[in-house]
């Protein structure tokens, strides 16, 4: 264990706050003037290993009650990490692995997310994290959350803090719920839940009690057409989009040419508007150029095919059986199961690198070729000899000269092609987390114990939905006349694609698992002036494990020897799936953990408490130990004031698959290439000019594969952290309560990505990273996991709660959470300059791979200076009615599009309403509103929002009606 120096031992002595929860304190005040109080009952709380009063310890805990959740009208717990002001996290159309927490901002794989007190099963593809959509929401009690100072109880990883789910215990009764929630204006965005709960037998008469939970959720997604006055093309041209006509992209009404290279010179529909709403007409980007450049042709509608929100489905089946057993001991057994779907909107999928060609093409026999009757011949200017390339005509102003068909002369044609029919292609991303659990606690020998056997899997299993074609197939159905690149199918066309369509197909499997058995023993081994000197050890045995497996082969191609088309590492080079790459290489993974931990809680005198922890953790696969010490004081020197500290160190070890990954994770990008098309904007693609020697077909504007991991990442170190606290919790009268908690976090080795954008703004400092072929064009792009430099995070949270005295028209109370962020700074790599990120939104790579954020899935990370959630509550007999907001500062776009001068994006906030009525016997009956002011997501010109709202920070459903209806038997 490191030396603690005595100045920062008188720091941790300083006062730092909490109140009783605020709610909790509201509602035992209220209680006191109704009914005698009850004893109170110790219990383990998030944080310490010591059984205790919930509002007695030595760090600040929130706590929110299931029942607040609902008040505040959320329809799932995403809500909760949406608006919580300690994390910042992004919404669900940020990425497929769903909601997760983010507290401090540090990056999900730095929060630690429990359920009852044990872990789960990490996501299974980066194996860091676990999304809340694996909760059961109608077994759940209450959400605690420890933000900060969590590694000496939980594990080093909790650098961020913890957030602990907690289920009910017991459960008597039959109870079924449902929830509906639409928006006000039409489209998707549909949310349908039900869910159930039974339970049977009593914990304090008959000795036991066994309850099963299920909650079932469906959402719908949400198209861009689906708001179209939120994609008025005047509102997102003062954001840079759309300044120019669009360049021809791949298109259902396709844009073809004489060779693969050129597939895009000649449209045969433009002349008829292509079609809306699969495509619209375009003179090209460079059409605005003086002198222009036109391109005439058609290119792909993206309201049609671009998502604003995905559609999901959740269930989950949590149960749990309870035995009081003579002598005060206890056992309960839980089991959870959770599927959740991300159903993923990836647009209109065309060829890639990784098909036999990034195009189609279609002979001279075909009925469908241009000028065979079916399909219009394709007007052109100037000579048209039957082996050149004439100018295709638009009119006499823009393209003057003598008019005529243009001679195919029985070319076979090129071209890019999506199917318009399947509508927008979809994959399935679908998560299972299956856990059991069996604790006993109780006495023995004058010592309290607790032990617990904890097993969990999870499984990441992708598929392609609607919209994926087999290439050879398509190209099959092009060569016999079937399918008509240039126009809807008929019925023959129609039949055949829908044929050739991969449906349901697994092109990746993940799985992690965690497994565990822990033992806790405290006793109280003297007795100082404020009462019984408590210690409390505790040891734990743990194996965190994946496993990957191998690309499945279905659609794989096969070598002249007859082996498949595959690397030396096994990734897959060639294949017929047109859209998504079939990945992975089989391997088991494993790491064992041995932690040792010990807790005291001195009670100085009856006002001073001092607490300690220590916890010491042994990576087997690092050959590591680490020790990992806490020191908290608290002090209430009057009974209206507490005061409060702790420091604390942390100890983030990378991930198994970090370290151990199998092969290398491939994405790709359109961009151009940094070298051989350089541009003033080298993030925004299609803006570069090609060097000689090149063509733009070539090195501007291409699908370039860039790798997220590695296969080999053993150099990579732990981060180390040290954090601290201190602030005070006041309550001047009665049922007025105040707390502010100052509190910083440190951390060196930050582990994040070297980002394909700082590889695009610096090609030169990182050309060691341009994977090249022997013709100079990038084969792919190394973007993976390094040890970065340093990161400071301060900041404070704030609360105040007060219920109003009571009237004869009703109770009312009022409450408020924030955090406000003092610094946010982080070097970029080892020894670098410091960057601040609050307030602000870049495409900078230093930003989005360097900090303490990197990691989140595909959009930047979002620092305001200022975040809350208010609430206002009444309540009169059988009614209840809540008005709740939640707020958050603006910020300054550092990388505003080009073509836009807007740099600031405005705050946002949000006002949810919520009546609950309880008159009907056994019935609860709750009308909401969510976004009553139907706020939309800030407007913003950074060029990472290509719909030019931040979508990740808010949704665009805009005002949203709630039903809920439970009744219990």
């Amino acid at each position: 264990m490191k030396h603690i120096g005595q100045p920062r031992l008188r720091r941790a002595l300083m006062p730092l706050a909490v109140a009783l929860a605020v709610s909790e304190m509201a509602g035992q005040a209220y209680a006191q003037e109704a009914a005698p109080a009850e004893p109170v009952q110790s219990v383990v709380v998030t944080g310490s290993l010591i059984r205790r009063v919930a509002d007695e310890g030595a760090t600040p805990l929130m706590t929110i009650k299931a029942t607040e959740l609902e008040s505040r009208g959320h329809t799932e717990l995403k809500d909760l990490v949406l608006e919580q002001p300690q994390s910042l996290s992004l919404g669900t159309n940020s990425g497929a692995a769903g909601p997760m927490t983010n507290l401090r901002g540090l990056g999900p794989m730095r929060t630690l997310t429990l359920l009852n007190g044990r872990r789960l099963a990490n996501e299974p593809l980066q194996d860091q994290y676990v999304s809340v959509n694996v909760i059961p929401r109608m077994a759940l009690d209450r959400v605690e959350t420890l933000p900060g100072g969590a590694a000496s109880i939980y594990g080093a990883d909790a650098i961020g803090g913890v957030q602990n789910f907690w289920t009910k215990r017991g459960y008597k009764g039959i109870s079924l719920k449902a929830e509906y929630a639409t928006p006000e204006m039409s489209g998707g965005g549909d949310t349908k839940s039900f869910g159930a709960i039974a339970g049977w037998g009593n914990l304090a008469s008959d000795g036991w009690n066994a309850y099963i939970a299920v909650d079932h959720q469906k959402k719908t997604a949400l198209f861009q057409a689906d708001r179209p006055e939120q994609h008025d093309p005047d509102v997102l041209r003062t954001l840079g989009l759309g300044l120019l006509p669009d360049a021809r992209n791949a298109s259902p009404l396709a844009n073809f040419g004489f060779t693969r290279s050129a597939n895009s010179n000649y449209n045969p529909t433009y002349a008829s508007g292509c079609l809306e709403p699969y495509a619209r007409p375009t003179l090209g980007n460079q059409s605005a150029n003086n002198p222009p450049v036109y391109a005439p042709g058609c290119y792909r509608n993206p309201l049609y095919y671009n998502a604003v929100t995905d559609g999901s489905k959740i269930t989950n089946v949590a149960g749990r059986a309870s035995f009081n057993l003579p002598g005060g001991h206890k056992i309960d057994v839980d089991v959870l199961h959770s599927n959740f779907t991300v159903q993923k909107f990836r647009g209109m999928q065309v060829p890639g690198t990784t098909n036999p060609f990034t195009t189609y093409s279609l002979p001279a026999s075909s009925r469908f070729y241009p000028g065979n009757g079916i399909t219009p011949a394709v007007q052109v200017v100037g000579s048209n000899t039957g082996s050149n390339t004439p100018t295709m005509y638009i009119d006499p102003t823009k393209t003057p000269g003598a008019v005529s068909n243009l001679n195919m002369n029985g070319r076979t044609v090129y071209f890019q092609w999506g199917p318009a029919e399947l509508g927008p292609a979809y994959r399935n991303d679908e998560q299972t987390n299956d856990r059991i659990v069996v604790t006993a606690e109780g006495e023995v020998l004058g010592w309290d114990y607790r032990a617990g056997l904890n097993w969990g899997m999870s499984k990441r299993d992708t598929r392609v939905g609607g919209g994926y074609l087999l290439y050879s197939k398509a190209q099959e159905g092009f060569d016999k006349g079937i399918l008509n690149p240039f126009g809807l199918q008929d019925e023959a066309g129609l039949e055949y694609l829908r044929g050739i369509e991969a449906r349901d197909y697994t092109y990746r499997l993940n799985k992690a698992y965690n497994k565990s058995v822990d033992v806790t023993l405290s006793k109280g081994l003297w007795t100082l002036p404020g009462g019984d000197l408590t210690l409390a050890l505790a040891g734990e045995l743990r194996r965190d494990a994946a496993r990957t497996y191998d690309a499945p082969l279905d659609y794989v191609y096969k070598n002249a020897d007859g082996s498949y088309k595959l690397d030396a590492a096994g990734n897959v080079l060639q294949h017929d799936l047109v859209g998504e790459t079939p990945q992975g290489v089989g391997r088991r993974l494993h790491r064992d953990i041995a932690s040792l931990l010990a807790e005291v809680d001195a009670p100085i005198t009856s006002t001073f408490l001092l607490n300690g922890a220590i916890r010491g953790d042994y990576y087997e696969d690092l050959k590591q130990t680490t020790w990992n010490p806490k020191l908290a004081a608290r002090w209430q020197p009057i009974p209206s004031l507490l005061l409060r500290s702790s420091i604390s160190t942390g100890f983030r070890a990378p991930s198994i698959m970090d370290v151990q990954n199998p092969t290398a994770e491939v994405r790709t990008i359109d961009m151009d290439d940094p070298v051989l098309c350089p541009s003033a904007q080298p993030t925004v693609s299609g803006t570069g000019t090609p060097v000689p020697g090149y063509t733009a077909d070539q090195v501007c504007n291409v699908n370039t594969e860039y790798w997220t991991k590695t296969p080999d990442n053993s150099f990579l170190k732990p981060e180390k952290s040290r954090g601290f606290s201190f602030g005070f919790g006041y309550e001047p009268i009665k049922n007025l309560s105040l707390t502010v908690d100052y509190w910083g976090l440190k951390i060196k080795d930050v582990l994040g990505a070297v980002t394909i954008a700082e590889i695009q703004q610096d090609p030169a400092k990182y050309a060691s990273f341009i994977m090249r072929r022997a013709d100079g064009t990038i084969d792919h792009i190394v973007a993976s996991q390094a040890n970065r430099g340093m990161s400071r995070v301060r900041g404070a949270d704030i609360s105040a709660s007060y219920r109003f005295p009571a009237q004869t028209w009703g109770t009312v109370d009022a409450k408020i959470d924030a955090t406000w962020y003092h610094k946010y700074e982080f070097q970029s790599e080892k020894d670098g300059p410091w960057y601040s990120n609050i307030g602000i939104i870049t495409n900078d790579g230093r930003y989005g791979g360097a900090g303490p954020n990197a990691g989140l899935a595909g959009m930047p990370q979002i620092n305001p200076r200022w975040k809350y959630t208010a609430s206002l509550g009444w309540g009169l007999g059988p009614w209840k009615a809540t008005l709740s907001q939640r707020f958050q500062t603006g910020l300054t776009d550092l990388t505003p599009r080009t073509g836009s001068t807007l740099t600031k994006v405005d705050s946002y906030s949000q006002y949810n309403v919520n009546v609950r009525y309880t008159g009907i016997k056994n019935t609860t009956v709750s009308l909401g509103v969510n976004n009553i002011t139907e706020e939309w997501p800030p407007l913003t010109a950074n060029s990472i929002y290509s719909g030019g709202y931040i979508t990740s920070m808010a949704d665009m459903m805009g005002r949203v009606y709630r039903l809920s209806v439970e009744y219990k038997f």
